[in-house]
């Protein structure tokens, strides 16, 4: 009965058998994105540290071999622009060999999105990759890119009005289309104290939705459907706008269509 059970968690195919996977573990899944959250901080010595000695990282444009490869490859990558991660899914997988036994490690099995801006533009590669992690470390990365589309970009600058806010806070940020929704990537400041948060950052020309922030998304805008300032796609109503050229966008009461003057 034991074995029936345990044969009923296993799935897949592969080495011409049934039955060969059985679900990873959850930490394999948070050290892949701790991984690339590394990345987005260009946290090279971070990156280096999770790093198996023998690393081998093949990607459509090349292939990395050790940490000495890779850490080249940060410093040219870091360098020359600034990336984002947006992740879709992930599913950590462990090998199950013929006589039962289970081969240490995880595959993580998984699908994203990384946004790179640099002085040329913006790229956007759409993912999936298969993470070989085995002692807390990344051993082996093949990473499949079945779409990549580059955009021209222009320098937005974004405010928002916090004087009428009842709101607690201790940072104001800006999220959306342009950044993966990543409410922790762009800061905004208030250096003349007159209550209005500014910044700007490099944005895809085209259609751009957004929304303001505070504390990294504790409190995010909430608009209706139907807006005037807003775009509804399904259940999310965002902030809207046509990036054609360098923009400072006017500066609105944080959860508002309007100034608030």
């Amino acid at each position: 009965m034991g074995q029936e059970a345990q044969k009923k968690d296993l799935v897949g195919y592969g080495g011409g058998r049934y039955e060969v996977f059985k679900t990873g573990g959850q930490e394999s899944i948070d050290l892949w994105f701790k991984w690339m959250e590394l990345h987005v901080k260009e946290d090279t010595e971070g990156i280096l540290a999770l790093a198996h000695d023998d690393i081998v990282i093949e990607a459509p444009e090349a292939t990395l071999n050790g940490k000495a490869e890779l850490k080249e490859w940060m410093s040219t990558t870091f360098t020359n622009g600034d990336l984002t991660v947006e992740h879709r899914w992930a599913v950590p997988l462990r090998f199950v060999n013929d006589d039962g036994t289970v081969n240490p490690g995880d595959w993580i099995v998984n699908d994203y999105v990384v946004n790179y801006k640099t002085n040329d533009g913006l790229t956007i590669d759409d993912s999936e990759a298969n993470v070989y992690i085995v002692e807390g470390k990344v051993r082996y990365m093949k990473i499949f890119t079945f779409k990549k589309e580059t955009r021209q970009t222009k320098k937005v600058t974004f405010s928002v009005d916090l004087n009428n806010s009842d709101e607690v806070f201790s940072s104001v940020s800006v999220f959306g289309s342009f950044n993966n929704w990543c409410a922790s990537c762009d800061y905004l400041t208030d250096l003349d104290n007159d209550g209005i948060y500014t910044g700007t950052f490099d944005v895809a020309v085209g259609e751009l939705q957004y929304k303001f922030t505070l504390d990294k998304q504790k409190v995010e805008e909430q608009f209706e459907a139907g807006a005037e300032c807003c775009k509804t796609i399904g259940d999310y109503t965002n902030r809207v706008a046509t990036i054609t050229e360098d923009s400072e966008l006017a500066a609105v009461c944080f959860n508002s269509c309007t100034s608030c003057k």
